[in-house]
């Protein structure tokens, strides 16, 4: 057999195998950029938000947008067919793949008992903004809301700005903020959805022929809510409203607040602690599963670092969705992660049995997550806050945060008296 008859046999058969092997298919390229995105927990009823998705060294970050507010994933991959973005704090994940020149997936949170899902998907095209017509009137301002049928009728300030088509604000109660709400307003009709990794919220309204609002607010798939507002001038928005220092009080106040709770498995954090001896502190009630929570984190953190010389003692109390020890340290874990949290969390309980709880027996009037309680050196309460003004409040949450920062001072100065009430 000749030199060449001896090749070609040699070949023929890898010739036969790769001919037979499909190509291996191209990894898409990772879908970065400006992302639109809704959720749709129920038929016909969609949740707005926006995505950016940016390279980072060798990977990629990310970020949900609900402007003008933005908020990091913890962690964002592309295998080069599937995207994860993960929101560790919730326990909560969008992952999505490519459809067309958009994205479809799932967003999904963990309750520990049972795991949410809702449909995702996004589009790389922005959605019209409507143009009211000339004289048409505006949403701006302050709205006195009442929320929920006859007999279950809760109270709200709704917040609002506009410009041209585009409007914003959010929904204030006792217990916090609704979050970044975010969308359009025709002259007629108002939309405003939020989704923030914890909260999916829609209101939908119109305004009626005296000016008034009145429409529908659902919350995830939940049954839709009845609302009607109406307008407020500056006097009237301020008292609609409980203060937040006026709901929650300790039922003595001449007895020091005291609390005995676990930081990890086996190490236990204690206000007799002589860490705390002698000491001015902030103790907040929180849960990780609560955005509001979330919001007031970064502020006690940075009260922490610049009056931790002079005395200051910060510690949270953390109420949990289960009875699982181990998932609620791994949740308080990835909180205190997140925000670069260097005072004690505290595992308290479940929100199940909080108010059974040794912390929550001690006051009275308790109104939500967070409520924060001012201890003087002596560990009397002597000024308390519910709920907190997150950064979708604007000034509200500027005013919080100078207030809060005027309390730790006054702790520190020794010029706060327990409060009389009972």
């Amino acid at each position: 057999m000749s030199a060449f008859a001896r090749s070609a046999a040699y070949l023929a058969p890898i010739a036969l195998l790769l001919a037979g092997a499909a190509p291996a298919p191209a990894a898409e390229p990772a879908p970065t950029g400006l992302w639109y995105g809704v959720l749709d927990p129920a038929a016909g009823v969609e949740m707005a938000f926006e995505l950016r998705v940016e390279r980072k060294g060798k990977g990629l970050s990310a970020v949900l947008r609900n402007p003008p507010v933005e908020t990091p994933f913890t962690s964002a991959s592309w295998d080069g067919s599937s995207l994860d973005l993960e929101l560790a704090a919730y326990d909560a994940r969008i992952v999505a793949h490519r459809d067309g020149d958009g994205l479809v997936g799932t967003y999904t949170r963990n309750t520990g008992t049972v795991v949410l899902e809702v449909p995702f998907r996004a589009s790389p095209k922005a959605p019209a903004i409507p143009v009211p017509a000339a004289g048409a009137p505006s949403v701006a301002g302050e709205w006195g809301m009442v929320l929920g049928p006859a007999g279950k009728e809760e109270r709200l300030l709704g917040s609002f700005r506009q410009d041209g088509g585009r409007a914003w604000g959010t929904l204030l109660s006792t217990s916090g903020d609704y979050g970044p709400l975010h969308g359009t307003f025709d002259g007629r009709r108002l939309v405003l959805t939020v989704f923030n990794g914890f909260f999916i919220y829609r209101l939908t309204g119109e305004v009626g022929p005296d000016g008034s609002l009145a429409g529908e607010f659902r919350a995830r798939a939940s049954a839709p809510q009845p609302w009607h507002a109406r307008r407020l001038d500056a006097a009237s928005a301020a008292t609609w409203l409980p203060d937040g220092g006026s709901i929650v009080r300790a039922k003595d106040p001449s007895v020091p607040f005291t609390f005995s709770l676990p930081e990890a498995p086996g190490k236990v954090v204690s206000s007799e602690d002589p860490a705390y001896a002698g000491r001015p502190m902030i103790v907040t009630f929180l849960g990780t599963w609560c955005p509001n929570c979330h919001d007031e984190a970064p502020l006690l953190v940075d009260l922490s670092r610049r009056y931790r010389a002079a005395g200051l003692r910060v510690v949270a109390l953390s109420y949990e969705y289960t009875a699982d020890p181990e998932r609620s340290f791994r949740q308080i874990a990835r909180f205190k992660e997140r925000y670069g949290i260097d005072y004690p969390v505290l595992l308290a309980g479940t929100t199940k049995d909080a108010a059974s709880s040794a912390p929550r027996a001690q006051l009275a009037g308790f109104g939500g997550y967070p409520t924060t309680l001012f201890l003087d050196r002596s560990h009397r309460i002597v000024r308390t806050h519910t709920g907190f003004d997150g950064p979708a409040t604007g000034e509200r949450f500027a005013r919080l945060k100078k207030e809060t920062e005027e309390a730790v001072r006054s702790l520190l100065a020794g010029t706060a008296q327990p409060s009389s009430r009972r």
